[in-house]
């Protein structure tokens, strides 16, 4: 039964709830958008670039949507570029709000002052992590076991270097959900890495403030964008997921 989509323009939230089980996952894609407000006149930044990775995490959204609704399960999804604000970072982290993604230059970013840093903290950043907290608690009046799997995606090449993996599990201080899965995707022959392209210890933010530092069991799941860049791709590994997935919403 889909019980609520709702739409803003900080977040969008598509849940479904099975209330014969015990276990419910919220899958969170923190860069599912590439949207800037007019006001905000693109950062200065050209359309190409916001089209690409810098921008958001290309396939992601796509990925989550059609998992959500093959599983019956949530998905909280951002509805602005990381661009603007970068979600799944600590409010003291430096790429917090970068100037300087991968050598292009983002001069809307540039000598931001205070008050303007902390506008964009209060609307977009506290919106997004507030709302997802209020979710997050919803469900785990609901059901026995929540569980976050957060969606991402990485370029296949990066400063000339070749990424070959299909899949990176990133993951920090709870290691059940990474046990199950790289199980699966070993019979399954993915290439996948642990903590791959990027360390689950640095860039689980989001995951590490909403499970409570792994108080609920939660994963970070990178699939390679050249894969989910398409309708053929998203299918081709959203069958592959779910097939892994559904088991945990049946224990």
């Amino acid at each position: 039964m889909l019980s609520k989509i709702m739409n803003n323009n900080k977040f969008s939230i598509n849940e479904f709830d099975k209330k014969k089980n015990k276990s419910h996952i919220i899958f969170i894609c923190d860069h599912a958008s590439n949207y800037i407000p007019h006001s905000f006149k693109k950062l200065g930044v050209s359309s190409n670039l916001l089209e690409s990775h810098i921008a958001f995490d290309i396939g992601a959204k796509e990925f989550c949507l059609e998992i959500c609704r093959r599983l019956k399960q949530s998905c909280f999804l951002s509805n602005f570029s990381r661009l603007i604000i970068d979600p799944n970072r600590d409010l003291n982290d430096d790429d917090l709000i970068v100037s300087n993604s991968w050598g292009n230059i983002i001069p809307g970013n540039f000598s931001l002052s205070i008050e303007e840093k902390n506008k964009r903290i209060k609307e977009f950043y506290k919106a997004y992590h507030s709302n997802l907290d209020k979710l997050v608690k919803r469900k785990i009046k609901k059901y026995v076991n929540v569980r976050l799997i957060a969606i991402h995606s990485f370029n296949k090449e990066i400063n000339n270097f070749h990424r070959g993996v299909e899949v990176g599990l990133l993951y920090n201080s709870n290691l059940n959900l990474l046990l199950r899965i790289q199980k699966k995707l070993q019979e399954k022959k993915i290439h996948f890495g642990r903590n791959y392209p990027y360390s689950g210890f640095f860039y689980n933010f989001t995951l590490d403030k909403h499970s409570k530092n792994g108080f609920l069991e939660n994963i970070s799941i990178e699939i390679r964008n050249d894969l989910i860049c398409n309708e053929k791709g998203i299918k081709k590994y959203v069958k592959l997921f779910e097939d892994i997935f559904k088991v945990f919403i049946n224990d």
